[in-house]
């Protein structure tokens, strides 16, 4: 399935597209169940109801895909949680940071949910950094109540999947206006509007088969930036969610962001950041493609 939302900016509906070009809502259907919400709340029917939905929405009155907007399909997450440096071709490029060492648990960073966006909403750079960075990740929707979930048990507690890119203000996380070289500022430099594009909708897990086989590439205005695939992970998608559920609950339409391969800006020679004018094109293999052009927040 193919789980999307349908509307102008924070008023979005939750629908499942029927076909490449056309869409059901889906509020008629949790109002069936007595449920009121938007996709968060279809995740949490959907371990019980997936086939009870699927049959539904093949009966149900479909609408025309075009001229519609499509937005973040996850917009309510209690909790945004990035990984950093989760990839041995990232830790490897980021060496003077890392030493080449990979770390001992995952490094887990948080992103405020106002950052979400569209697929092809504009990504706004804010006044305050000239070092706009890209990572094309892959994003994994939590689809019931997580809590010190064991490795084996973790995929149990995954609704499905989303292409994302997780967008930086490098100069910011850096520090580079401090003093000292401990004043990293991993949430602000990853929370500003717009700084995490998702989509174009949330693949359920079942259409997914090997997680190792899904690709993961960057476009800046046609150039290829990055190209890997998710064998290249240091802690997988199960090891990823037990870490997390270990110190925080989880809940449906949570969101865990996976890390990006190498090949970002911020270690190109010279740099390759983002500039207003340029288009990122953002790639999940299997998955879903983003297209968000750079614009200047005004």
């Amino acid at each position: 399935m193919r789980l999307v939302n349908i509307g102008p900016l924070e008023s979005e509906q939750p629908g499942l597209l029927v076909d490449d070009d056309r869409w059901v809502p889906l509020t008629p259907f949790l109002a069936r169940y007595g449920v009121s919400g938007g996709m968060n709340a279809v995740l949490g029917l959907l371990p019980m109801l997936r086939d009870t939905l699927a049959d539904w929405a093949s009966t149900a009155t479909s609408h025309p895909l075009e001229g519609q907007r499509l937005g973040a399909p996850v917009t309510r997450p209690r909790s945004i949680v990035a990984v950093g440096a989760n990839t041995r071709s990232h830790v490897a490029e980021a060496a003077v940071h890392t030493g080449g060492h990979v770390a001992k648990r995952p490094m887990l960073i948080t992103k405020a949910a106002s950052a979400l966006c569209g697929p092809h909403d504009p990504i706004l750079r804010p006044s305050d950094t000239r070092k706009l960075d890209y990572e094309t990740e892959l994003a994994v929707v939590i689809g019931r109540a997580a809590s010190h979930v064991t490795h084996d048990k973790a995929m149990d507690y995954v609704a499905g999947y989303m292409a994302c890119s997780d967008v930086t203000a490098r100069d910011i996380q850096t520090g580079e206006d401090e003093e000292a070289d401990f004043y990293w500022q991993h949430f602000r430099s990853k929370s500003y509007s717009t700084f995490l594009p998702t989509g174009p909708w949330l693949l359920t897990t079942d259409e997914v088969h090997d997680l190792t086989k899904v690709t993961l590439q960057t476009y800046v205005n046609d150039e290829i930036r990055q190209n890997s695939d998710l064998s290249d992970l240091v802690f997988d998608v199960p090891t990823l969610i037990a870490s997390v559920s270990e110190c925080v609950p989880l809940l449906p339409g949570d969101i865990l962001v996976t890390g990006s391969p190498a090949g970002v800006g911020h270690f190109m020679s010279p740099p390759g950041y983002l500039e207003p004018g340029d288009t990122l094109r953002t790639v999940v293999g299997g998955v879903g493609e983003l297209r968000n052009r750079i614009e200047e927040a005004q």
